[in-house]
């Protein structure tokens, strides 16, 4: 019987692939990203967190739009990859987790713009409702929260919970963030093994 996938076996996944994992991120480049949420995103200046934010390509362009950017990542691989393919970016780098958030708690006011970006698959589902009210907490009134929630199967030698939409939308609302936008995607990194991706926008009231 496989193991239960847990944060530390997926964070070691993460330092292990870290410099193919990040390459293949950073050729999907910021601008699709950008041009999807252009309405969306705050006023500059203004705080955003991406929680989870990997290699850094998006962190790093909301960096180069003028943004305050602070970005969680508990892989010291993909923090040290990140590092190397954006040395000049402003961006803000911190070793924090779900569910908790404790350090960016500690250190940092609520946020105008948050990202969770192909990490709810990570989070055990008996820690999701813990995890939902740190990333609420570190929302400002008003904020956008974007989730791109990734469906199908895990990774050969790897291994993710499913992430379906409706659990964590009704999650959300419980803590005050209601949906504005959805939209089903396939694999942007085009891998045809069946992948693919619930992108939400949230909003907290």
């Amino acid at each position: 019987m496989p193991n239960t996938p847990n944060i530390d076996s997926a964070i070691a996944d993460y330092d292990r692939l870290a410099e193919d994992l990040a390459g293949s991120y950073a050729k999907l480049g910021f601008e699709r990203f950008r041009d999807f949420h252009v309405d969306l995103l705050p006023a500059l200046p203004a705080r955003v967190l991406d929680i989870g934010a990997g290699g850094g390509q998006t962190a790093a362009g909301l960096a180069d739009m003028g943004y305050e950017v602070m970005a969680v990542e508990p892989s010291s691989g993909m923090r040290e990859q990140a590092l190397k393919l954006f040395p000049d970016s402003k961006v803000s780098w911190i070793d924090d987790r779900l569910p908790n958030l404790s350090k960016v708690k500690a250190l940092s006011k609520p946020f105008d713009f948050v990202l969770l970006n192909a990490v709810w698959m990570h989070v055990p589902p008996d820690l999701r409702q813990t995890a939902m009210a740190s990333v609420a907490a570190l929302s400002a009134p008003g904020a956008v929260l974007t989730v791109a929630l990734r469906h199908g199967p895990s990774p050969e030698g790897r291994q993710m919970h499913e992430a379906d939409a409706d659990p964590f939308i009704e999650l959300a609302a419980e803590q005050g963030l209601t949906v504005i936008r959805r939209k089903e995607t396939g694999d942007p990194l085009k891998r045809g093994d069946g992948v693919t991706f619930t992108r939400l926008c949230l909003r907290k009231g």
